[in-house]
């Protein structure tokens, strides 16, 4: 008996990633299994979730906002038009279980489905619990976590624990990285920086860079991934390329092309950097959960704060990095080791529990 699997989450690719993830394993071990995927409607995800032929729909984001805004009044409309939505897409697919892994498209979903009885799974990838993962905690059978915690951080459910995440480029084949170098124009013999601007506070990581080019380009080769829309556009140059986004082949030559990688600090891109032990700058967007992010991962990774020394700080960071090849090593090895990441075979073992048993 096929079962139905229905993945939810979206708007940002973090907590995406470890559901596609999840998504390539599971197809892989049972093939006869089907997808649904409920995201919204102008997120990122769209793209590499019907590349992967999972049927996508999309429900309106009800998101709390979080300072005084006209969103406050048409809040409970939108939440009320987003559960229906849910109930709608749920009556279509009749999924035997739903899983999410952050985001408010799952608060609703998670919402109408445990009420019907259907069991529900997430995952929490930042150290802080963010608020759609608390908001749904006591619907879920089973709550996972990326971090260790010394105590339960979601009381209302029973079952949480620790698992190794699950990562796209945990079981691919790593290309060479003098072969991925010369794919993106670069020269071997010279250090190079992957600078990751993403998407949410993409502007001022990109900014720091286009900025100071001059400055950058006399000590290092940059590869720059801005997000969609996010640059300033300036010119490619000797030693400089810029993309706005790369797919999942593409991204990976990017990371092992890099000598050092700079980046925001959002758990998606970390469980990357530490799935391919990659020397990391982690630049947390300030005053959000990412500070928490980079607090509890000391000694695996250098921080640099967004503040007014900003791009002296950053500068400074990478030359030390670049001249100290056995600290670039231990700060990958060290990364690697803390955050543990698999191709989600430990979470689709604890999903498997509350699915109904393949007969045929």
């Amino acid at each position: 008996m096929a079962r139905t699997i229905a993945l939810v989450g979206g708007g940002t690719m973090g907590p995406t990633a470890p559901l596609l993830a999840l998504h390539d394993f599971w197809s892989k071990k049972n093939p006869k299994d089907k997808f649904i995927w409920i995201g919204t409607k102008e997120g990122p995800e769209k793209a590499p979730v019907e590349a992967r032929g999972i049927p996508f729909a999309s429900i309106t984001t009800a998101k709390i906002p979080r300072y005084l805004t006209l969103k406050l009044f048409t809040w409970p409309l939108d939440y009320s038009r987003a559960k229906k939505e849910a109930s709608a897409l749920l009556d279509k697919y009749k999924p035997d279980i739903v899983i999410g892994a952050g985001g408010f498209t799952q608060v609703p979903v998670i919402k109408v489905a445990s009420k019907r009885g259907i069991p529900c799974i997430i995952h929490q990838l930042d150290f802080t619990p963010g608020w759609s993962n608390l908001a749904v905690q006591k619907y879920c059978k089973a709550i996972t976590t990326t971090f260790v915690y010394h105590y339960k951080k979601f009381r209302k459910c029973k079952n949480e624990q620790h698992i190794a995440t699950p990562n796209r480029f945990a079981t691919m084949d790593w290309p060479d990285k003098k072969l991925s170098r010369e794919h993106f124009g670069f020269k071997n013999g010279e250090p190079l920086v992957l600078v990751i601007g993403g998407g949410t506070g993409a502007r001022a990581l990109n900014q720091v860079i286009e900025a100071n080019l001059d400055k950058w380009l006399k000590k290092v080769q940059i590869l720059h991934i801005t997000g969609k829309g996010r640059s300033s556009n300036p010119n490619e140059r000797t030693g400089y390329k810029r993309y706005e986004f790369l797919d999942r082949d593409e991204l990976l030559k990017a990371y092992i092309s890099a000598d050092i990688v700079i980046s925001r600090a959002g758990m998606g891109g970390i469980t990357d950097l530490a799935t391919l032990c990659k020397p990391t700058i982690l630049v947390p967007i300030p005053s959000t959960h990412q500070e928490k992010n980079t607090r509890h991962l000391l000694d695996t990774i250098i921080e640099v704060k967004e503040r007014n020394n900003f791009f002296e700080d950053l500068y400074t960071e990478v030359r030390r990095l670049r001249k100290d090849p056995e600290k670039c090593k231990h700060l990958g090895y060290e990364l690697n080791r803390l955050i543990k990441t698999d191709d989600g075979e430990e979470f689709a073992s604890i999903i498997e529990r509350y699915l109904p048993e393949d007969l045929d």
